[in-house]
């Protein structure tokens, strides 16, 4: 199963949606894992490997 990868964080994301994103925030081989949350609570993000044939880049729309 393919993992879309985004150019820019998303700014809705639902609670425990999990959204990948390439940006300088992580070294580089690692993308960044964004995991929606419940109101009031912070979004968790975490630098992971993922791999290239698993992933396709695209940009996120408002």
């Amino acid at each position: 199963m393919a993992q879309t990868i985004l150019k820019s964080e998303p700014l809705w994301l639902a609670p425990y949606e999990v959204a990948f994103v390439q940006d300088a925030s992580c070294p580089a081989g690692k993308v960044l894992k964004i995991t929606g949350a419940i109101r009031g609570l912070h979004r968790k993000k975490a630098c992971v490997a993922l791999a290239a044939e698993q992933a396709s880049l695209v940009e996120a729309t408002p």
